[in-house]
């Protein structure tokens, strides 16, 4: 019966296939009626960007971002909140990862104000999506466990089981086998409750991913070729998923060729490669397979070519691995250059991908080293035990043999120090440049991170300010990138003149600016925001941009004090204020009052 039945959607398909390009069609047709930001616009450019989430992440943002303006002129939330998560999402799927957070934050506060448990459960859903992909499980499980509090409360069963896929995906990162293949289980039932064939071969492929992770391989096995075998019922991040796993799987058997086959079938097919962390784990998993076999050469040039082909596509664990494995594989080949040169490449990418540090390449060459000096120990240990045993002559020859050693060793050892020194230097000079914004020169998110980090904990007062850019895309599509950039670094001198010097000042997105200053008093902290905003207002556009350009700023005020301070819970209250200061008319001052 279950082969009747995938016999009977393999007919159908195509059928739906072609209803699915023909709406498309209809509602392209129907925009072109509408009237340029029409509030009817509004609810098919939302079906539009779903539709295209998956398939083409840069197209769903694009009709998102049409969208998202006519929301807020809508004054609706729901719509708003919606739009805001599809850019979340297509950005982080293009591994712009500024932008979706930013994007993904602002959904979850706007859902706040809805009450809505379906909006507040994918919302929340997908920030967790979003720190999933950047390996921070802690803040992944939390925002599930949030979503799925929603997805209890709604009316669509399918919450439910799109969050138990999510929490399977996080356990079996954590090790939880058995939890995991629990939820994934409850998700595909569901699924199969709704008829939905598509995501029940979804949270098949997690289920796979159990049994491999739990060394039931044929399990796994059995069930990632079923999932292949339905390739035409599934979207291409399924596929990619599944091949690359089942891939995983031949290897853990031993089966070497399959192993190398349907690896090389990752890389080289679009479809199987679509999903830039599966085709990260296949270059990973081939290289390692080559490391196994000593195709050392074949391996480096794997890690290698899977590091270019993966970078600025998706932040994810298997990136760090590539770098990781690359450098680990210079060391045990004796190039401690290359290692270090590999190594400092990775640092550059740590702005997109979780923060780690060089700890484990460092760690490897102090190991080496404190081997070194036990061997040089050993080596006057013995020396010892020759002038005890030895007459005058002979111990002053074996002196001189081991001495030759020792400094040989020695001298060994002042190189490796020195590269380790060199690295470190290299490791300083690249953590300040990934803490800077490229464009203006001012600090960048991560940078904010660590002022924050810094100041917590400490009894002051703070005031967090969120600036936005009004029309900024105007200033874009009219006058271009170019005048818009020569807008953005004029601005942030312009408030870095204003700013006293323990205030932060950083800029964490496109055309968003945050600025936290300290002991000031609410009115105080109203009147800088204010004094900011006049500023930007008198300011004189660059002089190799139209002098017609009118530049202001929106800005929500949030008040706290670094002792309980939250960055979220202040990013959320300040962005709730520069909405209200949006909707009113823009160019304003807000600040945000507690319910």
């Amino acid at each position: 019966m279950y082969r009747f039945f995938i016999v009977l959607l393999l007919i159908i398909s195509p059928l739906f296939g072609a209803a699915h390009e023909e709406r498309i069609a209809t509602i392209e047709r129907e925009l072109a009626k509408l009237e340029t930001n029409s509030s009817a616009q509004l609810p098919l450019l939302i079906e539009l960007a779903t539709t295209y989430l998956y398939k083409d992440p840069s197209l769903a943002e694009k009709y998102a971002l049409k969208a998202l303006p006519i929301s807020v002129q809508s004054e609706d939330d729901v719509s708003r909140s919606r739009v805001s998560r599809l850019l979340g999402m297509a950005t982080m799927y293009q591994g712009k990862n500024d932008e979706a957070f930013t994007y993904l934050n602002q959904a979850v506060a706007v859902a706040t104000t809805t009450d809505d448990p379906h909006l507040l459960s994918i919302c929340n859903r997908s920030l967790g999506v979003f720190y999933e992909l950047t390996v921070d499980y802690d803040n992944a499980m939390k925002f599930y466990i949030d979503a799925l509090k929603f997805a209890k409360k709604s009316d669509d069963i399918t919450d439910l089981a799109m969050v138990y896929g999510n929490l399977g995906n996080v356990l079996n990162s954590q090790g939880d086998f058995s939890e995991a293949i629990d939820y994934f289980q409850k998700a595909k039932n569901i699924h199969r409750q709704t008829n939905n064939v598509e995501m029940e071969l979804n949270m098949t492929v997690g289920l796979g991913v159990s049994y491999l992770s739990s060394n039931q391989l044929d399990k796994a096995r059995e069930l990632l070729e079923g999932v292949l075998a339905s390739d035409s019922l599934i979207v291409n991040f399924t596929y990619s998923e599944a091949s690359v796993n089942l891939a995983h799987v031949y290897k853990a058997q031993g089966q070497h060729k399959k192993a190398i086959a349907m690896y090389k079938h990752v890389i080289d097919d679009p479809k199987a490669g679509s999903y830039p962390q599966a085709l990260a784990s296949a270059y990973l998993g081939l290289a390692g397979l080559y490391e196994t076999l000593e195709r050392f050469n074949d391996a480096q040039r794997l890690y290698q070519q899977g590091i270019s082909v993966v970078k600025n596509k998706t932040s994810v664990e298997s990136e760090i691995a590539l770098y990781e494995s690359a450098a680990m594989l210079q060391l045990q080949l004796g190039n401690y250059e290359e290692a270090a040169r590999i190594q400092a490449e990775y640092i550059e990418r740590r702005n997109t991908i979780q923060p780690v540090t060089q700890s484990g390449i460092i760690r490897k060459l102090e190991a080496q080293i404190k081997s070194e000096r036990e061997s040089i120990k050993l080596q006057e240990n013995l020396l010892q035990r020759e002038r005890e045993a030895r007459n005058s002559s002979f111990y002053l020859f074996s002196a001189v043999v081991i001495s030759l050693i020792c400094a040989l060793l020695f001298l060994t050892l002042l190189l490796r120090r020195q590269k380790l020194l060199r690295l470190e230097h290299a490791n300083e000079v690249l953590i300040d440049a990934s803490e800077t914004d490229y464009l203006t020169g001012i600090g960048n998110r991560r940078y904010l991170d660590r002022k924050f980090r810094s100041q917590r904990g400490i009894d002051i007062d703070m005031a967090f300010l969120l600036l936005d850019i009004d029309y900024f895309k105007a200033i874009n599509d009219t006058h271009g990138h170019d005048a818009g950039d020569k807008v953005l670094v004029t601005l942030a001198n312009t408030l870095k003149g204003q700013c006293q010097s323990d205030d932060v000042f950083a800029r964490i997105g496109g055309e968003e600016f945050v600025i936290m200053t300290f002991n000031k008093s609410e009115v105080d902290a109203m009147a800088f925001a204010e004094r900011l905003r006049g500023h930007v207002e008198a300011m004189i556009p660059p002089s190799e941009c139209p002098q017609d350009i009118s530049v202001t700023v929106s800005i929500g005020v949030a008040i706290g004090s670094m002792k309980c301070a939250k960055y979220d819970e202040l990013y959320k209250q300040a962005d709730l204020a520069l909405y209200q200061a949006k909707t009113l008319g823009r160019n304003q001052v807000k600040l945000h009052k507690a319910p």
